[in-house]
């Protein structure tokens, strides 16, 4: 600007230019144009937008507003959440169990409003109980004698170790239902039933279950019934506490005597399996040998009933026979009786040597005849 623009009044930032009439809008007068600043503008829009009341008090500008609006759709958006399909999602409103939500693409209030657990329900999670194995890959094991030394009902002292498997089946009990310290060790977080609580549970049902039996129940044939009762026994504690699990199984995996009897124990086992053996090969042979047997048998019945039917069969037929010939003979005596006499007649004559003597030598003949070479006597010949 020229040497004497500091007679020219500065204007104020909310004072607004206007340009003199005679100066179109050309710029053909001889009148400056003013030159508007980015702070010039913003003032002018502000000027022109009427306060907003909020909460009762003064007003804020659009531009507070919009960042309000902003920052409250991505908070909202901070909802939105993932469910994998093993997984389920716990909701709390203000810390109180609200729901739970499937797999899939979900939404819940985000915090400080609502909270989310997110968890595995179809994995299948173990418990070694009386032992501890090593790291991934080591075969090494260690036994925890103050959870495997246990007491049979014989009085006699075992050392038992226990895999126990287990699920989630109700994810709000498993959440909120039993505090506990959690377990380290598998790292299972504290308030959660399956960490000092399950532990507990497991060596409970299975010193109660053992204490029942004998030790050859637990070191021979008495095992899966331990393992059922136990895993029974672990259910029903289970549910009273409401804990939200599911007892998949529990298997035994060593059982033994004490140190200082552990041989002579080993050699009762060898000679009970020594037992078995002899009972197996005992069986097969009846199994071989009892089916022959019920054959023959059925054979000689079969064979009996047969002789047994004809027999009376035969004499059925014999009595029938002579039943008729009976009620023949009342009916005609004389008839029946020369038919009778023929028919004996046939079945003699035959065998017989017959002498014929006629009346012309009839006079000459002795009453005695002589004896055949055969020794028979009487008028037939040998």
């Amino acid at each position: 600007m020229a040497a004497g623009s500091d007679s020219i009044p500065r204007m104020g930032r909310d004072e607004m230019y206007r340009p003199p009439e005679d100066g179109g809008g050309d710029n053909g007068g001889n009148a400056p144009r003013e030159q508007v600043s980015l702070e010039d503008l913003i003032g002018r829009f502000k000027g022109g937008i009427p306060p907003l009341k909020f909460l009762g008090g003064g007003g804020i500008s659009l531009i507070v507003l919009i960042g309000i609006i902003v920052a409250s759709v991505i908070w909202l958006a901070s909802g939105v959440f993932t469910v994998d399909p093993d997984e389920q999602a716990s909701l709390r409103l203000f810390g109180k169990f609200n729901s739970t939500a499937g797999s899939g693409l979900n939404w819940w209030w985000p915090s400080p409003v609502g909270q989310r657990d997110i968890v595995q329900v179809t994995q299948t999670r173990t418990l070694e109980l009386g032992f501890r194995s090593g790291s991934e890959g080591s075969a090494s094991v260690t036994l925890v004698a103050v959870e495997a030394q246990m007491i049979t009902g014989d009085e006699n002292i075992v050392d038992v170790g226990a895999v126990i498997q287990y699920r989630i089946s109700d994810l709000r009990n498993y959440l909120f239902e039993v505090d506990d310290p959690g377990d380290t060790d598998r790292g299972v977080a504290g308030g959660r039933p399956d960490g000092r609580t399950l532990r507990d549970v497991a060596e409970t049902s299975l010193r109660q279950v053992v204490g029942a039996r004998t030790i050859d129940d637990a070191l021979t044939e008495g095992r899966e019934q331990i393992q059922e009762d136990t895993r029974l026994q672990m259910q029903t504690i289970l549910n009273s506490y409401d804990a939200g699990l599911t007892i998949i199984s529990v298997l035994l995996q060593n059982v033994n005597p004490p140190e200082e009897v552990r041989d002579a124990f080993e050699d009762v086992v060898v000679a009970q399996e020594e037992k078995e053996r002899l009972r197996n090969l005992a069986d097969a042979y009846e199994a071989d040998q009892l089916p022959r047997a019920r054959g023959e048998a059925a054979r000689i019945v079969e064979a009996a009933i047969g002789f047994r039917d004809g027999r009376i069969a035969l004499a059925q037929g014999e009595a029938d026979g002579f039943k008729e010939l009976l009620e023949g003979y009342l009916n005609s005596k004389d008839v029946t009786r020369q038919r009778l006499y023929l028919e004996a007649m046939e079945e003699i004559l035959p065998g017989t040597t017959k002498f014929v003597v006629t009346e012309d030598v009839a006079d000459g003949v002795l009453p005695f005849l002589p004896l055949t070479s055969t020794g028979d006597t009487g008028l037939g010949g040998g």
